[in-house]
């Protein structure tokens, strides 16, 4: 078992001198998928455009939005370009194009800032499920091994109603990482293992939208599947800390199987 002992999603300034641009050398804990054929995690890809938008900026995520536009097999590490299109000092609009080889494979729109003074009011409350410690692990998906992303987390499920196309688990990272917003923007990744329809699905868009961080623990992820529809599932989440405390909201379009894996096995 390999568990990242600093945070696979954090990019580096790159060496060719222009300003605001970023590397992420790609780790196995960033991956999914078999050590013959692995590919970057969607999640990764947005906690890595999330680590640079908020170094770029120097300030703090809104929201983003990411367009998963070509896939990653066989990266070693991905370039992020960062550039402000708008907003002003206070609340700043930006956009993120992520390369491989030259190539842009992923497409970030994103918000950073803060209107201030403000006073914070939380609307969304936690539902009433069983702690972490009394949820049964939550079981290992197709593409995960100790060793890659899925193996990063400790995940528990709180609730399963698949007939609602709702679902409440537990995550935490192994190693110990602080949920911020480049962590929790990994953890909302995992939409598509919410239903058994949507195992083994490809994400075409995922959009986060940070409220707060919250120090390492664990945090509880609502995922309320809204439809499939032409083949493709639609739905959000919204993430918690222990304490009840609303971290972060998520949406995401994926692609479903046409064969559930469910089916196969």
């Amino acid at each position: 078992m390999t568990i990242a002992k600093f945070p696979f999603w954090r990019v580096v300034p790159s060496e060719s001198g222009r300003e605001d641009e970023y590397i992420l050398p790609i780790t196995r804990p960033a991956t999914v998928g078999p050590p013959g054929n692995p590919h970057i995690m969607g999640g990764a890809c947005l906690g890595a455009a999330v680590d640079a938008l908020e170094l770029a900026s120097q300030q703090s995520l809104l929201w983003a939005t990411i367009q998963f536009r070509i896939p990653s097999q066989g990266a070693e590490e991905l370039t992020i370009r960062c550039e402000q299109v708008g907003g002003g000092r206070s609340i700043g609009q930006w956009q993120a194009d992520v390369l491989l080889n030259g190539r842009v494979i992923q497409m970030v729109t994103a918000a950073v800032g803060a209107r201030e003074p403000s006073e914070q009011v939380l609307f969304a409350k936690m539902p009433d499920v069983p702690p972490p410690d009394n949820c049964p692990e939550k079981p290992k998906d197709a593409n995960g091994f100790d060793d890659n992303l899925p193996g990063q987390l400790e995940r528990r499920t709180a609730l399963e109603d698949n007939e609602r196309g709702i679902e409440a688990v537990w995550s935490r990272s192994k190693a110990g990482f602080a949920n911020d917003a480049g962590l929790l923007a990994v953890i909302s990744d995992f939409f598509l293992g919410a239903h058994p329809r949507a195992h083994g699905g490809s994400s075409l868009d995922a959009t986060f939208r940070f409220i707060q961080s919250a120090p390492p623990g664990w945090v509880l992820s609502i995922t309320q599947m809204s439809a499939f529809d032409r083949g493709v599932a639609q739905g959000q989440a919204q993430h918690f800390s222990e304490d009840g405390t609303l971290l972060a909201i998520s949406s995401q379009t994926g692609v479903v199987p046409r064969v559930p894996l469910s089916d196969l096995t």
